[in-house]
């Protein structure tokens, strides 16, 4: 009941929001209480304290403990407000009585209490709580001094306590060794960990998905006697019971699921609360990539918690960081395997290098002492060409002999085989003499070889060959990149060091290259030099031979100033295996070799006189061939295979190949790739960017086979492309037709003037029809906008009738009213492909370089809704950057997943996979199809319902439909659409499909 009240001498009352107006409003007078004017001033004080108050209170008062409190403690009360005014303390809070009783007790004996987050199960909203409070009671006097009343201040700590519970559980997860190898650990300590929270989660089994999916195994549980509850030890995923059937679902989504059991007679866990759960959860832990989960946690939930948003996300996030954290460890497992392989593939290529080495040898010493036996005869009849040819192929042997060497020697590195014999040596002599036999070929190119060396140096114990490697490889190198001046030899001792310098005055190393010289297989781009070949492993291996030696190696460099390599080994024996020093001398054979193979192939690098080829003759009018080629054997020999079809003129490199095309433009150029100073493809570039040259067919030359080296070639803008080695038939017959090609073009260019005036008469022509076009689109477009007014009206307006008209409606009505509605939503949305297909239609077109990565993106976030709602996947590999419509693109790719989801196949989640590739245009089996020109082919694959192939050129129609509208919404408009798009960029589209298997959209775009 309600008692209006005045405030007169009652100010006691005022204020307090709105449990002060229904204090004020109560009837006091019907509870033990009586009238507020009457009340005891310990109460008065009590009740103006509480409606001050921003904390949430209340004071009970007489012996009954009537109850009076403010709207903080109001909200606290939950569905017990606002019957717990004026109402009985033991009335109020029956469930939790026999818990406050003692307090209350306390209280009476004038003794106040205080208790810090007590755990009560409380039902103040609807259902059992658990709740978390922290209060005090204070006993309040009357007027006669005696206890009176208990007035309390209480928090509620609940949201507090459990949060702080729900991290700690995330942070017992986080702690748990995911690097472990076995998974079945992993879920065991997964199991403990939720164990620790046995008020979320009484009991929990994590299950594993074995046997591809088919069936799910209990592996680990929480609870007592840790077995699992409810659920049977194995369920047979494809096969759901009663039991199951929510287990089952979760495996099929692959997401969180609540349910709700009733338990019967099976007595499960109940963790530290005093009545068993009836409300689970399946929290799937998730594969990357996977649409199913390789495990499942199935656990019971706290009783006397609600399942709310809270609730669930901390469900979630127990999951997710399980997932993330296994999915890392499998990562790291995989990598682990990865490594493993790469180093089984390495050990694999290590021996192939040393099996492969060794079988060199038998047929390069067949090759090399027939050769020998050849020139050294003191007579032959050989003529001087033959003995030049015998001489280049003798020459490259013995280089292909130092190449197998070297990779021997890598080899045996690679593998630990590698054993060094040290023997006492003279280091002063030994490399004096070494570096002399560099002398002839040094003062040849015009350049001075300087020997320094210390007439004394202690004791110094070197494996010989290994040493002479070291000198070669560095001079060799030297002279390789000196072009001028000089290369000096210094053999000197710095403290316990014998040490070795070849310093060179030639054109230096960048100093970001200094780091990675002594790396295998390195390589320093765009360097000036006499030659370009090279394995890259030279410095790499004789850095190991230093190394053998317990020395270091070191460079010093500067461009254009030359370039310094210290070799320092230590003097002595005593840090050389014992068991590795040897008394046996050189072996004398073997170093006269190795001196040849290096001095010749040094030799071969010197730019020989072929002046009398350098202006060439007029033999008749034959065409003028610029052959350009760092290696002076391969000049000769191609200058001995064209001489007799062709006039020929030689460059060492491509600069000074643009040098010579200045003097007399050739009518073809044959150039090697890999050169110094200016390689082919620079060459090709500074040819074919002047007007004055880019008419002159080039043949790029390359020792790299392969078709991807071929692709790249013709990228580069090459006329034709050789692989070494090539057929000379070849070589002259496709000279010849370049040449040849060349002439045709030439004639044809006569014909340009009346070519120009057609084709200016073509222009106006097309410029009137493009006219025509877009005033028809404009036609287009403007009509289907001005549809869309009358139809939106016709639409707002029938819902509006439905929405309030609804009952006054009969059913024929109703059904007169749905049918116009979705007959004006087909509309709308034909209305809408119109509108797309006339902005196809328009000669406004504004290319822009795109990324379609990104812009693939941007079509998926627009339709991730339906791709969310079907499971559609959508798997692309990287996509290029071309020049596009920006727009009119994303309105293809839009169209062409939206009907690979629409046209999917019942209980078969779409799968579309985007694919794309370099084809050339004979490839393609379409008239429009230009055979000489390259495409970008992108592909658009699906698993859906196909369709005949027979119809394959008829889907891409207006208006055409293969499907009846009953079976699948849509216009027939969308591939006409991105055909239209297709040819808006000089493309060629097409389709293949296989009726209840799929289709694929194929895209062929310029390159």
């Amino acid at each position: 009941m309600e008692k209006n009240i005045s405030i007169t001498n009652l100010d006691f009352l005022s204020g307090g929001g709105d449990m002060g107006k229904r204090i004020r409003n109560f009837d006091w007078g019907n509870t033990p209480l009586g009238d507020p004017e009457t009340w005891e001033q310990g109460l008065k004080t009590c009740v103006r304290i509480i409606l001050t108050s921003a904390q949430p209170m209340f004071v009970w008062w007489g012996p009954s403990l009537i109850s009076i409190y403010n709207d903080q403690y109001a909200h606290f009360l939950g569905v017990k407000h606002p019957a717990a005014l004026g109402a009985k303390a033991e009335d109020i809070w029956r469930e939790i009585w026999d818990l406050l009783l003692p307090k209350i007790k306390s209280v009476e004996q004038n003794e106040g209490t205080y208790d810090d987050s007590m755990l009560f199960i409380m039902e103040r909203k609807g259902y059992q709580e658990e709740v978390y409070v922290s209060f005090c009671y204070s006993p309040v006097p009357g007027d006669d001094g005696t206890m009176k009343g208990l007035f309390c201040v209480c928090t509620d700590n609940t949201e507090r306590v459990i949060n702080e519970r729900s991290l700690q559980t995330l942070r017992e997860l986080g702690a748990i060794a995911f690097d472990e190898k076995s998974l079945q650990i992993i879920y065991q300590n997964v199991a403990e960990a939720l164990s620790k929270n046995n008020k979320d989660f009484p009991f929990a089994t994590v299950y594993k998905i074995e046997n591809t999916g088919r069936i799910a195994e209990a592996t680990a549980s929480t609870g007592a006697n840790n077995k699992q509850y409810l659920l049977p030890a194995v369920i047979a995923l494809d096969a759901p019971t009663m039991e199951t059937r929510d287990f089952c679902q979760a495996y099929d989504s692959n997401k969180l699921t609540f349910a709700e059991i009733v338990t019967q007679d099976q007595e499960i866990p109940k963790g530290e609360w005093q009545k068993a759960s009836t409300n689970f959860v399946y929290i799937p832990i998730t594969a990357v990539g996977s649409s199913h989960p390789y495990a499942i946690i199935f656990a019971a939930l706290n009783p006397y918690r609600l399942f709310d948003n809270s609730f669930k996300q901390f469900c979630e996030l127990i999951g997710e960081r399980v997932s993330l954290e296994i999915n890392k460890m499998l990562a790291i497992e995989e990598e682990r395997k990865r490594a493993e392989e790469l180093e089984q593939i390495d050990k694999a290529k290590t021996v192939f290098f040393s099996n492969i080495s060794h079988e060199f040898r038998t047929p390069l010493t067949l090759i090399l002492n027939p050769l020998e036996e050849l020139l050294n005869q003191p007579t032959n009849n050989l003529s001087a060409i033959e003995r030049q040819n015998i001489e280049t192929t003798h020459r490259n042997a013995v280089r292909l002999l130092k190449l197998v060497n070297t990779l021997l020697d890598f080899s045996r590195i690679e593998s630990g085989r590698q054993q060094a014999s040290y023997t006492l040596t003279d280091l002063v002599a030994l490399t004096t003499n070494l570096a002399a036999n560099f002398r002839a070929v040094i003062e040849k190119a015009g350049m001075q070889l300087i020997i320094k060396a210390d007439t004394v140096i202690q004791p110094v114990y070197v494996d010989r060959q290994m040493w002479e490697k070291i000198v070669f490889n560095l001079l060799s190198n030297a002279f390789k990149y000196t072009l001028a001046g000089s290369i000096t030899v210094e053999v000197t001792a710095e403290g316990k060091y014998a040490v070795l310098k070849i310093i060179d005055t030639g054109v230096g190393i960048p100093q970001a290259e200094l780091p990675h010289m002594f790396e295998r297989f390195h390589r320093v781009q765009h360097v000036t030099g006499r030659t370009f070949e090279g394995t890259g492993i030279g410095l790499s291996l004789i850095k190991e031979f230093v190394l053998l030696h317990k020395g270091e190696i070191g460079v010093e460099s500067e461009l254009g100033k030359g370039s310094t390599f210290t070799v320092r080994i230590p003097i002595g024996k005593a840090h050389l295996p014992q068991q590795q020093i040897m008394m046996n001398d050189l072996n004398e054979q073997e170093g006269i070799l190795t001196s040849t193979m290096f001095v010749e192939e040094a030799g071969t690098l010197l730019v020989r006189n072929n002046k009398v080829n350098d202006v060439p003759a007029d033999r008749n009018g034959l065409p003028l061939v610029l052959v350009v080629d760092d290696n002076a054997d391969m000049r000769d020999h191609l200058r001995s295979v064209l001489m007799p079809h062709f006039e020929i003129v030689t460059a060492n490199n491509g600069q000074e190949a643009l040098q010579k095309i200045q003097q007399q433009p050739p009518s073809l150029i044959l150039s090697d790739i890999m050169m110094p100073v200016l390689d082919g493809i620079g060459l090709l570039q500074q040819v074919k960017a002047n007007k004055a040259t880019a008419h002159i067919p080039v043949i790029l030359l390359t020792a790299r086979a392969g078709e991807e080296s071929k692709i790249v070639g013709w990228e580069t803008g090459a006329d034709d492309y050789l692989t070494k080695p090539f057929s000379s038939k070849e070589l002259i017959s496709r000279i010849a037709s370049q040449i040849k090609t060349q002439q045709i073009r030439t004639e044809a260019m006569t014909d340009i003037a009346e070519q120009r005036n057609y084709a200016k008469k073509l222009e106006e022509m097309n410029g009137e029809l493009t006219k025509m076009n877009e005033e028809l689109t404009s036609f287009a477009y403007v009509s289907s906008h001005d549809l869309q007014e009358p139809l939106r009206k016709i639409q707002m307006f029938s819902k509006r009738i439905l929405e309030k008209e609804i009952n006054s409606l009969s059913d024929e009505g109703k059904n007169f009213f749905y049918r116009m509605d979705n007959a004006a939503s087909r509309m709308q949305l034909l209305i809408n492909d119109l509108l797309a297909y006339s902005r196809t239609n328009t000669s406004k077109k504004h290319f822009e370089k795109t990324d379609l990565n990104l812009l693939l993106a941007e079509v998926k976030q627009e339709l991730m809704e339906k791709i969310i709602a079907t499971n559609s996947i959508i798997e692309y590999g990287p996509l290029p950057v071309l020049s596009i419509i920006p727009f009119q693109f994303k309105q293809l790719f839009t169209n062409l997943i939206a009907n690979s989801i629409k046209f999917a196949r019942p209980d078969v989640p779409p799968r579309i996979t985007i694919k794309c590739e370099v084809v050339d245009g004979q490839k393609i089996d379409k008239p429009t199809a230009v055979a000489e020109r390259k495409y970008w082919k992108i592909s658009v694959a699906d698993n859906g319902t196909g369709f005949d192939p027979k119809f394959s050129e008829q889907i891409f129609g207006l208006f055409q439909r293969l499907h009846g509208r009953r079976d699948y919404e849509g216009t027939g408009i969308g591939l006409a659409i991105a055909k239209k798009v297709v040819e808006n960029h000089n493309g060629i589209i097409s389709a293949e499909g296989i009726e209840n298997e799929g289709a694929t959209i194929h895209l062929y775009l310029p390159a």
